[in-house]
């Protein structure tokens, strides 16, 4: 059940057609923020209206219900990780390095959730799958759209680190790019249980392996 409960009158909260005075994305960032720290359900109404700086009356007009406003946080998680996702390839010197930065990243961040390292708070996608799935399918529709298109951005970027030359071996690159994300799932679940940064970038790197022979397409 929500603790948010049904919004106002438009009449009451917001008149028509007076434009609201916030920022909806910079709302959406902070309440990813204070779902991200508690989880759904723990998350309350103090929670949102605290993180977000908003009245209650602005919350209901801008998102609806807590139920919601969530769904429009993981599609606001969606953009941020797509966008970390290009510019991480982006910037890389090839595109197979850059799905190595990655993979190393999540690695490093998967492993602060127990060394001390990360803001301890995990990933928003894990610990949503984990508290509301199965049961939540408006929330499984959001994830799975998420996963859909991380899955082929990598994919993407497998696509051009063949056509590079890095990578010879054959296959389907989205179904290498699935394999990269579940291994990427996998190791925030780890992340949970061990602290060793090591292990998880051992991870990383077999993952990349797996994917079959590379070539340096500098040589």
């Amino acid at each position: 059940m929500s603790d948010i409960a049904p919004a106002p009158s438009a009449s009451r909260s917001r008149p028509p057609g007076r434009p609201r005075c916030f920022d909806t994305g910079a709302a959406l960032d902070t309440a990813v923020e204070a779902f991200l720290a508690r989880g759904y359900h723990a998350t309350s109404l103090t929670d949102l209206t605290t993180a977000t700086g908003l009245h209650r009356g602005s919350l209901y007009a801008a998102f609806g219900d807590k139920h919601s406003l969530f769904l429009a946080v993981l599609r606001r998680h969606a953009e941020r990780s797509l966008a970390v996702l290009d510019a991480t390839v982006t910037a890389a010197p090839s595109p197979l390095e850059g799905i190595r930065t990655f993979l190393r990243d999540h690695a490093e961040r998967a492993a602060g959730q127990r060394n001390g390292q990360g803001d301890g708070r995990g990933c928003l996608v894990a610990n949503t799958t984990l508290e509301l799935l199965p049961e939540d399918r408006e929330v499984a529709r959001e994830i799975e759209a998420y996963q859909l298109r991380m899955t082929a951005r990598v994919a993407q970027a497998l696509d051009e680190a063949r056509a590079a030359g890095e990578l010879t071996a054959p296959g389907s690159t989205t179904a290498q790019a699935r394999y990269l994300f579940v291994v990427v799932e996998g190791m925030w679940q780890l992340g949970r249980t061990t602290g060793d940064t090591g292990t998880l970038l051992d991870v990383a790197e077999v993952a990349l392996a797996a994917l079959g022979p590379r070539t340096d397409p500098t040589t």
